[in-house]
């Protein structure tokens, strides 16, 4: 069932795996995704109008439209799309496909099996994600835990993917990209000013392609053809070392 706390309104969840969609003009939300049959949305005002499902089974909340804050309880594995003008938004929990995006405000993900996460005017951290990850930010640092094949894309921002389970493509206009990865798993990485590191297994013996026109480039690693590192960068130094 579905209850919206303000008006304790209830109803049926469709069946299938959750799906659940999110709009709101200004506000934190804030989704918890838990052992619980129903979803539960709360806020500090009756700002909820009526909770709907539309054909397709997607359940979304019609809010009023000066509402802010918003917090939402479903069950686990459901799948989330979220927009918002303004505010941050936080996902806790081990979502389905997660689809993300604000104007401005952080996004953060715990766990996730795909996700497509975008702000123009915020930092993005996910801890993790099972399949593709798609991150952009036009401001702000994009930090990534565990994933399978990942594409990053940063205006003004740092990138830091700590554990590539898949190819890597990561641009930044401006800031340093940090890539580890953890297996035979491509990567590309292009930046206009920012250093830039990428770490392998040991046992992986990489084909690099690294290009400076102002910087150092370090290749440690035995080169081979398990996977290619091609890393390109106008300002900034280049790594390529063994994890």
């Amino acid at each position: 069932m579905i209850a919206a706390m303000a008006t304790a309104r209830a109803t049926a969840l469709p069946s299938g795996r959750p799906r659940l969609r999110v709009a709101t003009r200004s506000g934190s939300v804030r989704l918890v995704a838990e052992e619980r049959a129903d979803i539960l949305f709360e806020t500090r005002k009756p700002w909820i109008v009526d909770v709907r499902v539309d054909g397709d089974g997607v359940v979304w909340p019609e809010l009023d439209r000066d509402s802010r804050s918003l917090e939402v309880r479903c069950p686990r594995g459901t799948g989330v799309v979220v927009g918002t003008a303004s505010g941050s938004v936080a996902l806790e929990g081990e979502f389905g496909h997660v689809s993300v995006s604000t104007e401005s405000g952080t996004i953060r993900l715990d766990r996730a099996e795909s996700a497509d996460l975008r702000s123009s005017s915020g930092s993005i951290e996910v801890e993790g994600c099972g399949e593709r990850c798609r991150v952009s930010t036009q401001s702000g640092k994009a930090v990534i835990g565990a994933a399978g094949a990942t594409e990053v894309d940063t205006v003004s921002g740092s990138i830091v993917l700590e554990g590539a389970a898949g190819g890597v493509r990561a641009r930044s206009a401006s800031g340093s990209v940090e890539v580890r990865t953890t297996g035979k798993h491509d990567v590309a990485v292009e930046t206009l000013s920012g250093k830039v590191r990428v770490r392998v297994p040991t046992e992986v013996k990489p084909a690099a392609a690294l290009k400076s026109l102002s910087g150092r480039r370090v290749f440690d690693c035995e080169a081979g053809s398990d996977c290619c590192v091609a890393v390109r960068t106008m300002s900034g130094s280049i790594e390529v070392i063994p994890d």
